[in-house]
């Protein structure tokens, strides 16, 4: 904005005009100057609401002075005064562009539909909450006579949603709902940004973001899909937006899955009498309470996916060691939709293109089926830590818990796993004949979990090679990226829900918030 005196005109005079006025009373110069910016011409108005700035961080410097107030009330009221001086010339320059592309596009709307002329049905006035408060503004709004298809050009060009409030408002909105339950988002906002945002509202932006960024991943994956219908590799694949320059060399993959608890109602055929009649009464009642609806309880897993540059494994200190860089992918469903959208970050970190790419993980079916979809070749391990602890649960069983016995056994074949010598930890448990039919069903159980994961636990081998044996990132994740937000104690989803949440907090993680805001906006 250019704030030449011929654009602006004196905003001294005016404040100094203004006050004098009113016998420099800040809280009548303040009325005047809202009065005279509402009727002001608009070369006049950009000087106006500078007056009025002024006018208002005068009142606050003078009544703070005036009054003894802690620095705690003093700060929470000067960025109250900030925003309420700042708000009029955003307004006003929002106007001005808006004023803009009214005029350039005048009478030249063609509908993106059907390609038919719009037609100009005058101009209307919209409200939107932002970041610094209500912002009112007055655009111009077509319509297409054949496809009844309305819209307002230049709010479409400067970004203002059709929703109530700011995309910055929303982006922010939207990105604490992800972060902490909706109730304290709301608490956040109010707090933090100045500004209320009923539950109800942040739970609509979030639900709105999430439904567009699952069309957006749907899309993406399709177009990065490595196979046609006919299961033949396809040619000419695309990449995904902000594909990295270089792919890694030593390229790592964790996969692991966490179930959140989901809840489906129930269908009229499975409710009881009583459950009608008290369905009957929630209706009557509504205005006491919720629907009264019933629902089966039952758990759908997320997986998720962890992707890193094998140069940015870093030893922090003996036994433990971090990941300086790494990429999120979480997606409740089965596991073919899932690899579809794993590939797809896959080729934006440019996996296809690694020298070696490893695949830890514990020793799932479908893990083994997701690695043999992938086009490209995979280097199998099975996570050491979760084959050991799987033998100290069976010693336990078989020898009591914690006892010298199951100590000793466990540890004997802990160390025969790390060896290399899984087989002979097979043949050990084949031997064996336990007494009661919980410990023959472990027995059992892992002696062919061994067994069909004998060709990933070569520890040696990988350990010469310098490669990872532990899939701790995945493990992590499970609990941070989507554990910590969905499997928060008494929390009940939709499997909707479940799944858009996922989506929103691996973007959350992989610090895609801003970037995905923008090709939001863009589209």
């Amino acid at each position: 904005m250019n704030l030449t005196p011929s654009s602006t005109g004196s905003w001294i005079s005016l404040l100094h005009e203004s006050w004098m006025a009113t016998g420099g009373d800040c809280l009548e110069t303040i009325r005047e100057l809202e009065v005279r910016l509402g009727a002001s011409e608009p070369s006049q108005q950009v000087g106006l609401a500078l007056a009025l700035g002024a006018a208002q961080l005068a009142q606050f410097a003078l009544s703070g002075l005036a009054e003894q107030v802690d620095a705690l009330d003093a700060e929470v009221e000067a960025v109250e005064v900030s925003r309420r001086a700042v708000r009029p010339i955003l307004e006003i320059g929002l106007q001005r562009r808006i004023d803009s592309e009214d005029e350039a596009c005048r009478g030249a709307c063609l509908c993106v539909k059907c390609g038919e002329r719009a037609v100009s049905q005058g101009r209307r006035k919209r409200s939107w909450m932002s970041m610094v408060g209500e912002l009112n503004l007055r655009r111009r709004y077509v319509l297409c006579g054949r496809c009844k298809q309305g819209w307002a050009p230049s709010q479409r060009a400067l970004a203002l949603p059709d929703s109530d409030f700011t995309a910055r408002l929303e982006e922010v909105g939207t990105m604490l709902a992800t972060t902490v339950p909706h109730g304290m988002a709301r608490a956040l906002a109010s707090k933090v940004c100045g500004v209320e945002v009923s539950t109800k509202a942040l739970e609509d932006m979030t639900q709105r973001r999430a439904s567009i960024c699952q069309a957006e991943d749907e899309s993406e994956a399709l177009a990065c899909v490595p196979f046609d219908k006919k299961g033949l590799p396809r040619s000419g694949v695309a990449c995904p937006a902000d594909t990295v320059s270089k792919g890694p060399t030593v390229a790592y993959l964790e996969v692991d899955g966490v179930i959140p608890i989901t809840r489906e109602a129930l269908s009229n055929s499975e409710l009881t009498a009583d459950d009608h009649e008290r369905l009957r009464k929630a209706k009557q009642e509504k205005a006491r309470g919720g629907k009264g609806r019933r629902y089966r309880i039952v758990g759908r897993e997320v997986k998720n996916a962890v992707l890193y540059d094998g140069k940015d494994c870093v030893q922090e200190s003996p036994g433990r060691g971090c990941l300086l860089d790494k990429r999120y992918v979480s997606r409740l469903g089965d596991w073919q939709s899932f690899a579809l959208r794993t590939w797809a970050e896959m080729r934006r970190q440019r996996f296809d293109e690694a020298e070696l790419l490893v695949l830890l993980s514990d020793g799932a079916d479908w893990i083994r089926s997701f690695a043999q979809w992938l086009p490209v070749p995979v280097m199998l391990i099975l996570d050491l830590y979760h084959a050991k602890h799987r033998i100290w649960e069976v010693a336990n069983v078989l020898y009591g818990e914690r006892t010298p016995k199951a100590r000793q056994w466990a540890q004997a074949q802990c160390e025969r796993v790390e060896a290399g010598n899984a087989r002979d930890v097979v043949r050990v448990l084949r031997l064996l004949r336990p007494k009661s039919s919980r410990a023959r069903s472990r027995v059992d159980a892992l002696a062919t979990y061994f067994k069909n994961n004998l060709d990933r636990m070569d520890y040696p081998e990988y350990r010469r090679r310098g490669l990872r044996i532990g899939s701790g990132a995945v493990e992590s994740a499970n609990f941070h990226v989507t554990g910590a937000r969905l499997k928060l104690q008494g929390m009940r989803w939709s499997a909707q829900g479940a799944a858009d949440m996922a989506l929103l907090r691996a973007d959350l993680f992989n610090g895609r918030w801003e970037t995905r805001t923008r090709r939001l906006l863009a589209a």
